[in-house]
């Protein structure tokens, strides 16, 4: 036998559920049940209600509870920004569907059951929030993009907030600590002061972190932690639920984080492997299966029951009517909605404790919970795979930018600091590569050297990534291969200036790499002065339907590069341009001035400006120099995969195939 002293200890309660972590998603996997549903029983079987092995699992419910919170952060800092914009409107939409459906069955039912009034609301404020425990399962199927997973997703911080600002007045109305009109203001502070820390102060301290102390990925993901747990103390003493906390923080940081950064590697990895499986194996350890052969319980949770998923089947369908929801979309909106663990659980205990009701409505609760994470578990996954994928969306530019380290045309800095706003603007990150040639003498040591001191560049630009080395036969061949492996979105070249045999070197290899790639390829020279605007080249070469894609990458980078919407298009006239089916935002400028793109430019620009043209269509390096000339930046625009004629004067070639 164990010593007591040692079952009691938290080296015992971890390895315990490092096992149930290890060996109940297989076993449950072999049986055709979710995971989490093996989790959830491993949880109650370990437990003192069934084996024992657990009695007291206090450090493990610790553990639990800095569970849900990662989860919920997850959640947040997962979140896709431009999806859930797009998709706001069914999201607000269904979370307060959902909520109030949930609510007014919910408090039916207890009334019906001769509950006082308000322990009947609290009851159906239960009922209306709902934990995004299947997080994981969207996040499988890639449905954090659809319209049903964003939807969800983002209705769950809705609902969370409608349950917690309802147990927030009942409890103060118990206690008689405050009116219903002085709660309901201290509220609306408490969730503005949570605001300003979560979206304001702590993305500005993450980001001065970032860029001056924290350069190793150890101190970047306790930082994490810091925001993560400083949120949750935030919400707490200003009267708010930790978990809401724990969202904003994700919230906050969602962009300080890219998803495919290393730094989002380690954050999601620490919260599946122990957080999340903890939170889940906690839950299963308070189930007492004794309770499902006592009568009374049975009955009350078999109505609760009833009120909880009628409401959320309900609210589904109201929500799948009204958006014109397929139907595995609106039965993912009713199975993920109707799991309920985290508020359910602080709202009952916090119930019983001021006295609203009793025990037997605390073990009705669990026995409800249980059901709805069943629920949850086994539903989620069969309308996800049912639900039809849209069409492969268009790439954002920044997604995975390859920024490709040369020596060519020095400014590292620069361009990698270009490199860095590309990618911010799409919520995606930079991924240096060096390219070392077997042949060079020395070439592998010196990119070994040079590692640590491009990415102490990186972070003190406060980006997030690491400098990969890739050793090939040529530059070119090792940035084709490392666009390839990392399914890069972008590739930022250095400039070199003209050379009198070969030409620019930089715009050849630009060539040779968009042969070979599917992403555009950017040449860039770029002056160390912040840009105050945009200037956008369109000429009449630009307009041969051949060149049109290299005029479309030049366009959205350019848009993503004008410093506060400041972007200058010309020479061509605004309806020439648009008689192209060319799209730009209404906020541009357009200047005309005939068909000289170089003189143009000169006339045009001022020192210090960034300038974007597409490198097919003209003698580009004649245009580059120019405008290197006058003291402004150059990006020249390849698509991926050019014809093999681009190099060189692409308009010469395009007029020598059509004789």
């Amino acid at each position: 036998m164990i010593d007591e002293a040692v079952r009691s200890g938290i080296a015992f309660s971890l390895a315990v559920l490092g096992l149930v972590v290890i060996f109940a998603p297989l076993i449950a996997e072999r049986l055709r049940i979710p995971g989490l549903v093996g989790l959830l029983v491993g949880g109650a079987l370990i437990g003192p209600n069934v084996l024992g092995v657990l009695d007291d699992f206090t450090s493990l419910e610790r553990i639990g509870e800095m569970g849900i919170l990662y989860l919920i952060f997850l959640a947040g800092l997962q979140l896709d920004r431009e999806t859930f914009i797009r998709y706001r409107g069914i999201s607000i939409g269904f979370g307060l569907i959902t909520a109030a459906v949930s609510l007014v069955l919910g408090t039916a039912v207890a009334l019906q059951l001769d509950f006082e009034a308000r322990a009947a609301i609290l009851i159906g404020s239960f009922w209306a929030s709902f934990t995004l425990i299947a997080y994981p399962v969207l996040q499988q199927y890639d449905l954090s993009k659809n319209r049903a997973g964003a939807a969800v997703i983002g209705a769950s911080a809705v609902t969370d907030t409608v349950s917690l600002l309802i147990l927030a007045v009942i409890v103060g109305l118990e206690t008689g600590d405050r009116s219903g009109a002085g709660l309901l203001l201290g509220i609306a502070l408490g969730l503005l002061a949570l605001a300003a820390w979560c979206l304001v102060v702590l993305p500005s301290v993450t980001l001065w972190f970032f860029s001056t102390l924290g350069r190793g990925r150890v101190l970047r993901f306790m930082l994490v932690l810091v925001g993560l747990t400083s949120a949750a103390v935030v919400a707490e003493v200003v009267g708010i639920e930790p978990l809401l906390g724990a969202f904003f923080a994700g919230l906050g940081l969602n962009r300080m984080i890219p998803n495919e950064s290393p730094l989002m590697d380690s954050t999601d990895f620490v919260g599946n492997a122990l957080f999340i499986p903890a939170f889940l194996v906690s839950v299963g350890l308070l189930f007492d299966p004794a309770v499902m052969f006592v009568a009374s319980t049975l009955w009350l949770a078999l109505w609760l029951s009833i009120a909880l998923v009628a409401g959320k089947v309900v609210a589904a369908w109201i929500t799948g009517r009204f958006y014109r929801l397929a139907g595995p979309e609106s039965g993912l909106l009713f199975t993920v909605s109707v799991a309920q663990a985290a508020a359910t659980l602080a709202g009952t205990i916090i119930g019983f404790e001021i006295g609203l009701y009793g025990e037997d409505v605390v073990n009705a609760v669990m026995v409800v919970i249980a059901l709805s994470l069943v629920i949850t578990s086994v539903g989620t996954p069969r309308f996800a795979e049912r639900i039809e994928q849209p069409a492969a969306e268009e790439r954002r530019l920044g997604e995975k930018v390859v920024f490709a380290v040369r020596d060519a045309g020095g400014g590292l800095v620069s361009r990698l600091r270009l490199a860095g706003e590309i990618a911010a603007a799409s919520g995606g990150v930079v991924l240096p590569v060096l390219v070392s040639v077997p042949e060079a003498a020395g070439s592998l040591s010196d990119s070994r050297r040079r590692v640590a001191q491009i990415d102490d560049e990186l972070h003190a630009l406060g980006l997030e990534g690491e400098t990969r080395i890739r050793v090939d036969r040529s530059v070119a061949e090792g940035i084709v291969n490392a666009v390839i492996e990392t399914d890069g979105s972008l590739v930022v070249l250095g400039w070199a200036g003209p050379r009198p045999v070969t030409g620019i070197f930089a715009e050849t290899m630009a060539s040779e790499i968009a042969r070979n790639v599917e992403c555009p390829v950017v040449v860039v020279t770029a002056v160390d002065t912040e840009p105050e605007r945009a200037v956008l080249i369109i000429g009449e070469r630009d307009l041969q339907g051949w060149n049109l894609d290299a005029v479309d990458a030049a366009v959205k980078l350019a848009v993503v590069l004008a410093p506060e919407r400041r972007l200058t298009v010309g020479p061509l006239a605004e309806d020439e341009i648009a008689a192209a089916g060319i799209e730009l935002p209404d906020w541009v400028e357009y200047e005309s001035g005939g068909h000289d793109v170089v003189a143009w430019a000169e006339q045009v620009s001022n020192p210090g400006d960034i300038i974007v043209a597409a490198s097919r269509g003209r003698p580009s390096e004649r245009t580059a120099q120019a405008i290197v000339d006058g003291g402004n930046s150059v990006i020249g625009v390849t698509p991926g995969k050019a014809p093999r004629w681009v190099t060189g004067d692409p308009a010469r070639r395009f007029a020598s195939r059509r004789r």
